[in-house]
This record gives C-alpha cells, structure tokens and sequence, in this order.
C-alpha cells in the first residue's frame, strides 16, 4: 500500500514514494508538484485529491526526469489540468527520447535506456516559468533556481516549506547512492548550499524522508565532495597513463561502492562521472588528451 499523505503545513501536502510528490491546497483548488514516474502513481494522485473533494487545476513540474513526471500523461488523459516547467526541461518533457539519446552519448538508445524510470511518456507544457513568485490557485509562492542535478531544476517555496526536488537527498538515499546524478557538479554543489541556507522550516527532497534544509544539504554536499575526492585519487593512481572514462567510472564506482552492474546505471553513473571530470579540469585538478584514438584523463 502507498504510504499516507502527510499535511506538512497549512497549504503544503506530502505524498511520500519512491519519488515524493507534493499537493498544494487552498480553497479546495489544487496543484500537483511533480507526478511520480508513471501512470499508476498518477492515478494515485489524482485519486487522492478527488477523494478530498478538491479540484486539480496545474501540475508544477520541477525537472524533466522521467521519475519526476512520468505520471503527467495519465493525469492529462483524465484531467483538464495546466502544466508548468523550467526551460529546456520543457522541450524534454515534449520529447522525452532526448534522456536516454543524451544518456546514449547523442546516439539512438539502447532498449534498456528507454523504460519508464529513463523515458516517461509525452506530457504537454503550457507554460514555461522561471525563478521568481508565482501565484497559482491564489496562493503568493516562490520558485527558486536550483540548476545541477538536471540542467535546468526549480525548488518551490509554500508557507514555511521549501519543495527541493533533487536539488537535495535524504542521507539514507545517499547512503545507498553515494553518486548523485549529475549534469553540472558545480552548479549541483551550490544549489545544495542554497537549500541548507534557505529560511524554510522544513525541506521535501526528491527522494527519502523531509528534513530540515541544513540537514539534507549537509548530506548532499557531504557526498558531492565525497565522490570528486574520489576522483581525483583514482586519477592520481593513473597519472602515467592516464585513464579513458569508463576507467574512471569503474575505478570510482568500487572505491563508492556504487554498482554500475547494469546498462541503465552504467549510463548514469558514466554522464555524473564525466561530468566531475569537467568540472574538475576547468578547476585545474586534471587535464584530458586523445592519445591512440581514446580520450584519456591525467590527474595534474
């Protein structure tokens, strides 16, 4: 059985999960803050919120991976409901291929990266919003940038609670993912800053129970950090001949203990791989060459 709603302030609804999904509330009107990664959990949520005689009016989505809207389409075959999303994550959601052709390098992708968690079916955007307030279903909210984990991701601000999406994660998801996902490292480590910073009493992260801000980006940066140090002893192990990516990748992985046992992981983890590597040599820390027709990484 899903576990319960939880009311986590005035106008602000937990529903828990695998991915956690957010209801807001007020004057019985109702927004779905990202649907879950497919038909059923969009079926659950809009259950839910018709057993509570409210109206679904908009689904905010705050990035375009597919656990994070793979329940819009349901909920729009069912609903006549608005769709909110940040830049370049709503031509994503429009064409959700473009995950796993860019988890595939750019190149059609294999079968095993186009299931429900790596391709969500199509969903509409209406309407295309960025950080700033917003007002939706009467209540005065604030969106944040918080760009890293996806290349473009919005938080949200109701009441005393700061929806953080994967801007943040739970420390026992980090405990069983010690490699964050991530498209831009730098931009990740201080978005998670901003988050333990943020004046919210409370903090819902994408994945794994709400805790306060300090705490979930405590956590995140704790791991962030974690890997690049990683990274760069492995390199530092290599500096002679140095290594190719998927040598980093393998290397890191054992050193984490983060499995990249099976195709779909092996593409995450390698995009997050790659891009500490970039973020590492534009700091200075390695340097990368194509010697003998592979693209190799020296530790500098």
């Amino acid at each position: 059985m899903p576990a319960p709603w939880r009311q986590l302030s005035e106008h602000c609804w937990l529903v828990p999960g695998g991915v956690n999904a957010v209801v807001l509330e007020h004057g019985s009107r109702a927004v779905i803050v990202d649907s879950g990664p497919d038909r059923d959990s969009g079926k659950r949520l809009l259950r839910g919120i018709r057993e509570r005689g409210w109206h679904l009016e908009t689904i905010l989505t705050t990035h375009a991976h597919a656990d994070h809207f793979g329940g819009h389409a349901e909920i729009l075959r069912r609903a006549d409901v608005s769709v909110l999303a940040p830049p370049v994550e709503a031509e994503l959601m429009r064409a959700p291929v473009l995950e796993p052709i860019y988890l595939f390098h750019g190149a059609s992708p294999l079968e095993e990266l186009t299931g429900r968690f790596l391709q969500a079916e199509p969903s509409r955007v209406d309407r295309v919003v960025e950080a700033g307030p917003i007002e939706l279903v009467g209540l005065q909210l604030e969106l944040l940038a918080l760009d890293g984990h996806a290349h473009r991701q919005l938080a949200l601000r109701v009441d005393d609670v700061l929806v953080a999406a994967d801007a943040v994660f739970a420390s026992t998801v980090v405990r069983r993912h010690p490699l964050l996902f991530a498209h831009d490292v730098r931009a990740q480590r201080e978005s998670a800053k901003r988050v333990g910073e943020d004046r919210a009493r409370l903090a819902v992260p994408g994945h794994g129970e709400p805790d306060t801000p300090n705490e979930l980006a405590r956590a995140t940066v704790d791991a962030i950090d974690a890997a690049r140090q990683a990274l760069g002893e492995v390199l530092g192990r290599r500096a002679a001949r140095g290594l190719t990516t998927p040598e980093v990748l393998r290397d890191v992985s054992a050193t984490l203990s983060a499995p990249s046992d099976d195709i779909p992981r092996w593409h995450l983890n390698h995009t997050t791989v790659s891009a500490y590597l970039a973020a590492m040599r534009v700091a200075g820390e390695c340097d990368v060459r194509v010697e003998d027709g592979e693209l190799r990484w020296w530790a500098r």
